[in-house]
């Protein structure tokens, strides 16, 4: 009767072990917003990033051709937005950082989704095999850096792009990467580097940017705001 009752034991332990591996593992290597999809892609947890949120590795294979990139798991609720509500064909303009997630995880496209060799060369970024156009960069640079809200709806025209999508982390912590990219003095925009935008830390000449007043949640005329969350905001441009 005892041995009945180890082995019950054990085999409830084993079931609830396998269930473990087969439902927490998973969640824990995989992203959560990208599984399968019009490109199947797949997401390997490599670590964290600077906010501490969890960063993954996406792979895909579009036009028979495998690509890959980082997912960053903030991004999570915002894909799960742009799948269930944008068209299929949309176009994102966003820093290159989160153009590789939003093509594999949701089909859609963007602007740009890898460094241009220039962006590596100023050491911004290690060395990849997939480079964007330098032009194409600086356009989007110049979109969430101007100050001029019309200029950066002809370079969102321009791409075809329906959505800006922004992140605190653009408004901190890569902030002085993308001026210096376009040839500015990041000093003259920011009073500190952080990780995630904080009002404090720009400018007057900062606070006049696009970007800034877009993070701040001031209005701006073609850009209206159709979601948000901790740490994206995502805008229709007309």
């Amino acid at each position: 009767m005892r041995k009945i009752q180890v082995l019950g034991i054990v085999l409830v332990v084993a079931i609830i072990g396998a269930t473990a591996v087969y439902f927490v593992i998973p969640s824990l290597l995989f992203g959560p917003a990208c599984g399968g999809g019009v490109y199947n892609a797949k997401t390997t947890a490599i670590g964290v990033d600077e906010i501490g949120q969890q960063l993954y590795n996406v792979t895909f294979t579009k036009n028979r051709v495998q690509e890959s990139g980082l997912y960053y798991g903030f991004m999570s609720s915002a894909l799960s937005w742009i799948k269930a509500n944008t068209p299929s064909n949309a176009v994102f303009m966003t820093w290159w950082d989160y153009g590789k997630e939003i093509v594999g995880c949701t089909g859609r496209s963007s602007v740009i989704s890898n460094p241009s060799s220039r962006f590596i060369a100023l050491g911004f970024t290690k060395n990849v095999t997939e480079r964007d156009p330098d032009a194409y960069l600086t356009d989007v640079g110049t979109a969430l850096f101007t100050p001029n809200a019309t200029a950066s709806q002809a370079i969102a025209e321009k791409y075809d792009a329906a959505y800006l999508l922004i992140t605190t982390e653009d408004g901190g912590e890569k902030a002085p990467y993308i001026l210096q990219y376009l040839g500015l003095k990041p000093s003259d925009y920011l009073t500190t580097n952080s990780t995630t935008f904080a009002a404090s830390d720009w400018t007057t000449l900062g606070q006049q940017t696009l970007i800034y007043k877009l993070l701040y949640g001031e209005s701006v005329s073609g850009f209206t705001q159709v979601y948000s969350d901790t740490y994206v905001k995502i805008f229709s441009v007309s």
